[in-house]
């Protein structure tokens, strides 16, 4: 069973990846839109790839800080249990962005190659990991679980 300062601490941890995630394209290791590289095309300027992983990134992170905040005011173990499976969501989610949903560059010098697909598939790990330790842990305490078979029939 999880304690009230236990379900405190995980919803700020949560809270914190999802700050990180979403933190990480911008300022951590900012994608090539943000330091002024664009796509020129047939005369017009287009964003390119990894701006669109950027804002994926930006979305999902706010997700996961919301789960965060959500877990941070929870009681029930119930409740607890259903937003990690939210979280693992999430989490894939992250680990699919830049690797098969918007996929970054094909360059391989570009600043979004170097640092921010790494990071993002790290945070997206940990925060897996992390909902499978919250998901492991949100257990009812032992008096309000159903009893046993052998026990209801005595």
């Amino acid at each position: 069973m999880m304690s009230k300062r236990n379900s405190m601490a995980a919803g700020a941890g949560v809270a914190a990846l999802g700050a990180l995630v979403a933190a990480t394209p911008r300022y951590l290791f900012p994608v090539c839109e943000y330091f002024g590289v664009r796509m020129e095309m047939q005369g017009r300027t287009d964003h390119m790839h990894c701006f669109y992983t950027a804002r994926a990134s930006l979305m999902i992170g706010l997700i996961i800080g919301l789960i965060g905040i959500a877990l941070f005011l929870s009681r029930r173990p119930e409740t607890r249990r259903l937003l990690s499976l939210v979280l693992a969501g999430s989490a894939g989610a992250v680990i699919l962005v830049p690797t098969a949903l918007f996929t970054v560059c094909q360059n391989p010098d570009m600043h979004c190659n170097h640092g921010t697909v790494p990071l993002l598939i790290v945070l997206g790990i940990t925060t897996l990991l992390f909902s499978g330790w919250l998901g492991l842990t949100s257990r009812a305490p032992e008096s309000m679980e159903e009893p046993s078979l052998a026990e209801a029939l005595r």
